[in-house]
């Protein structure tokens, strides 16, 4: 099956090269479970959706136990094995220091799909709007994790928010319930165009959020007709 990934080229900052450029995915959202189940439906799945999503969350559920427990775990679409991290200065585990990751990487199944897949140039991407990063302000951390009720910061391009439009601002998607939290406007301590200080939600649940930003922003005093929007690549998880 051949799999198309659009992408814009942008002039690379790194090198003062000026024919040098890189590629930027044409991003598309972001797919859950249930947007998974909902694809193998639409494709004419005959198994309940109910049933093979309780199949994927149990299967999900006993590969993490299986790899935190000292296994490496082949799934197929991905190879995963348990590595810890940090220095041992006293001989005793120390959480300040020490942590558990789990190292991924692809799996067969993943590979023939990239070998099947090609790239379509939509050609030179101007003003790109960009997250390149978020960080928690109070752990330092960079993985996604936030603190609720504390501050984040998001380094990036063109992600001043600003713009008449309602849509125009930052959201919490909940992957699991799909419910959106918006920020109030006083939630953005920081409004930059590279970068944002923002106060987390403290009434949100714990668990994974979808991080996305709209905004009219274009870099001078005009403003866009029509708000553009990001989603953030990394998937946000509060604790």
């Amino acid at each position: 099956m051949k799999r198309t990934l659009n992408a814009w080229l942008k002039k690379n900052l790194l090198t003062e090269d000026p024919k040098d450029y890189v590629a930027s995915v044409q991003k598309k959202g972001s797919a859950g479970i249930s947007d998974i189940v909902d694809e193998l439906v639409s494709e004419g799945m005959e198994i309940k959706r109910e049933t093979v999503i309780d199949i994927i969350s149990r299967f999900n559920r006993k590969a993490a136990d299986l790899v935190l427990s000292g296994y490496s775990v082949n799934t197929g679409l991905v190879y995963m094995r348990p590595v810890i991290k940090g220095v041992f200065y006293d001989k005793t585990w120390n959480p300040e220091t020490n942590s558990v990751y789990i190292a991924i990487n692809q799996g067969l199944d993943l590979r023939n799909a990239v070998a099947e897949t090609v790239v379509e140039i939509m050609g030179e991407q101007s003003e790109p709007l960009e997250i390149y990063s978020v960080t928690d302000s109070m752990t330092g951390k960079t993985d996604g994790t936030l603190t609720k009720g504390r501050n984040a910061e998001i380094k990036g391009s063109y992600l001043k928010v600003v713009g008449e439009s309602p849509d125009c601002g930052i959201s919490f998607k909940n992957t699991a319930t799909q419910a959106i939290t918006k920020l109030a406007i006083n939630d953005i301590v920081l409004n930059e165009p590279s970068r944002l200080l923002i106060l987390v939600p403290s009434e949100l649940a714990k668990g994974e959020y979808e991080l996305s930003l709209t905004t009219q922003y274009t870099g001078g005093n005009t403003l866009l007709k029509t708000p553009r929007s990001i989603i953030c690549d990394l998937p946000i998880i509060l604790e």
